[in-house]
């Protein structure tokens, strides 16, 4: 309660004026504003509002009952954007504010952001709203708080469930699966879903469907892949949470380079995670504190699949390695960031230790795009599903084309041998871990790309569109080539994945063009407690770099709208809750990429190009809502008059 009362102190001082000094500007104004108002707009036709088309659409779908906050009260939303999801959720439970008042002011925040970032691709609000209305306090710990659920492989009964594929834009889940049902039953209110890559492949965000997310720190650049929109949306202040999924680093990478929170559980030790020895893909969320990542982890765990170990966590040798495992270049801003991690871990008392990672990183990738070809069969099974005939290249994003081709050649004995050298893998970090607990490498090698940068040369984009004319090898040496410009960024987070072990990425660190680049921390399988453990220690040092400046946020934005475009993304509100028969499966999601040797400034790559809207683009309003945004301008002009000369009379509050 002290730090919620801070909060709002603060708020408040912060909106204090001086009243004597403005009271007579404010009459003056007021009342000019109001006779110009109700004289003059009435008659002038060329007055038209004008509003990004994304918000026209939002305009149009809004509910008649909106319970959208007046924008004069502001301190409830700031209050929202500053508090951790626990401190909501103990607003809630001491009715300090209402579930559906949060779910409110998510939703107008979603608004206001979403169009510059379009990392949000649908919106439930009035089912959210009743679920918020009708929720009872079963001493859930994030009660009637908002989250935004990842658009991939997290289905809710009767929301989205296209897999980013064009063809399914309008398949609907037909139930909920388990992980989502554990965060409902946290007590989180679920509002709509978040952006991600077709199928999960890519370590950036530029769906097809649904187009790129754009990066809340700088909106020239990427919010990172798989997880892209998850991680915008709690940078910008959506949500204080959002659920992600990892099967390569799509947690980690979003985290890294959206300056967020972002573990990577253990193989099988959180509900609806599968604990199979080849389950590749886990689930959790990217957030913006320690004490949500914590208390969101003992929510979902199952217990008997974790390990406890006493060891005081300051007796733990820690390794470090700025060392690329595929032997790419890694940046110094990444080299710098963990070589600061290490100088303030020993004035901790730790003893830190520079060491070569066990693991022949070249075989592992060969390894981790096998198994991703492999999988790619998902696509053509959805697309008989949906279609009734075979996938062709112009039903999906180039890369699912070149990996569904690439897949028909591997052989069932590829994958086994494949998973067999993880299994070795494996066991080769356990041993690992037996001298160091805690390994700590960055978690991207660069800070995030440009939107628009394809990752993709155009040699690679020429084989990929002619691929069946290869023969097996080479279209696996294909996938392994075309990958390498998205692996040099991301070369640390496949590991974790295909060896089971927990990881999480810290936001410590600042570029000098001001973007975010997270260190990780790497622990054995079910020792994910030290991981949080590290993490708290980081930030209660005052090591995390987290703010996201509004002006920063801006730079080169005219730039990012002449290298891509971005469909004009209308958020589905509520849709009709339709059972379509749906295979609810979970893609093996992302994968980012291949081995060694170039460096991403230097590559000549593609530039991709979104067909639709960009996001610069103002459009009038339908005439319904010009004359809904302009309200009646005589009753608009007589309220600005009589609020002015009640100014004399009592001086501003803050409520």
């Amino acid at each position: 309660m002290d730090t919620l009362q801070k909060k709002i102190s603060f708020i408040k001082e912060s909106k204090q004026v001086n009243t004597k000094f403005f009271k007579k500007t404010i009459q003056l104004v007021g009342i000019s504003v109001g006779i110009f108002i109700g004289a003059w707009l009435p008659f002038d036709s060329s007055s038209a509002a004008t509003a990004p088309e994304q918000t026209t659409f939002l305009l149009e779908q809004s509910s008649e009952n909106s319970p959208f906050l007046p924008s004069s009260d502001s301190t409830l939303q700031q209050l929202y954007t500053h508090s951790s999801a626990l401190e909501l959720a103990n607003m809630v439970r001491t009715k300090q504010v209402s579930s559906a008042e949060l779910v409110a002011v998510a939703l107008q925040q979603v608004r206001q952001e979403n169009p510059q970032l379009n990392a949000v691709i649908t919106l439930r609000e009035t089912a959210a709203l009743k679920e918020a209305n009708e929720l009872e306090d079963h001493g859930q710990p994030f009660l009637g708080v908002p989250l935004l659920l990842k658009g991939l492989g997290q289905t809710l009964k009767g929301e989205s469930n296209t897999n980013g594929l064009i063809f399914s834009k309008d398949q609907l889940a037909g139930g909920t699966s388990s992980f989502v049902k554990g965060l409902q039953e946290a007590g989180f209110i679920l509002i709509g879903q978040t952006n991600f890559p077709e199928l999960g492949y890519k370590n950036i965000t530029d769906s097809p469907l649904y187009g790129p997310t754009h990066n809340p720190w700088n909106h020239a650049y990427q919010a990172g892949g798989s997880s892209g929109g998850a991680g915008a949306s709690v940078a910008a202040g959506m949500v204080p949470i959002a659920s992600g999924s990892d099967a390569g680093g799509s947690i980690r990478i979003p985290a890294s380079w959206t300056g967020t929170i972002g573990l990577k559980p253990s193989r099988g030790v959180l509900i609806g995670n599968s604990a199979a020895e080849r389950g590749q893909a886990v689930h959790f969320a990217l957030t913006k504190t320690m004490q949500d990542t914590e208390t969101l982890f003992h929510a979902l765990k199952i217990p008997e699949r974790l390990q406890t170990d006493p060891t005081p966590l300051k007796n733990l040798k820690i390794g470090y390695s700025t060392k690329s495992p595929v032997g790419t270049p890694v940046s110094s801003e990444a080299i710098q960031a963990v070589e600061n991690a290490v100088t303030f871990l020993r004035t901790q008392g730790f003893e830190v230790e520079e060491v070569n990672n066990p693991i022949d990183g070249v075989a592992l990738m060969k390894n981790y795009y096998t198994i991703a070809s492999s999988s790619a069969s998902i696509a053509n099974f959805l697309a008989n599903q949906k279609l009734k005939r075979n996938l062709i290249i112009e039903d999906v994003d180039l890369l699912t084309w070149a990996l569904y081709q690439t897949g028909t050649t591997i052989t069932k004995e590829q994958v086994n041998a494949a998973w067999e050298e993880n299994g070795r893998m494996a066991a080769l970090m356990g041993e690992f871990h037996q001298t160091y607990p805690l390994f700590l490498t960055p978690t991207t090698a660069w800070p995030a790309p440009k939107v628009g940068d394809s990752l993709l040369t155009a040699e690679h984009v020429e084989k990929m569109n002619h691929i069946t004319d290869l023969s097996a090898e080479e279209r696996q040496q294909l996938i392994y080539d075309q990958w390498l410009p998205a692996l040099t960024l991301s070369p640390f987070t496949q590991q974790m994945n295909l060896t089971g072990e927990a990881a999480i990425s810290l936001p410590t660190h600042l570029t000098a063009e001001g973007l975010p680049l997270g260190i990780q921390f790497n622990a054995a399988k079910g020792q994910d407690e030290r991981l949080i453990q590290m993490g708290k220690l980081f930030e209660e040092e005052g090591q995390f770099k987290q703010t996201v400046s509004p002006d920063n946020s801006k730079e080169d934005h005219e730039e990012s709208q002449t290298t891509t475009t971005t469909p004009a993304i209308e958020l589905p509100v509520d849709p009709p809750v339709e059972e379509v028969p749906a295979a609810n499966l979970a893609p093996i999601a992302p994968l980012e990429a291949l081995p060694a040797g170039s460096n991403p400034e230097s590559t000549e790559r593609v530039s991709i190009k979104t067909k639709d809207t960009p996001l610069s683009t103002e459009t009038r309003l339908p005439k319904t809502h010009e004359k809904e945004f302009l309200f009646d301008p005589i009753l608009l002009g007589l309220l600005f008059i009589f609020s002015s000369l009640y100014c004399l009379k009592k001086e501003p509050e803050l409520n």
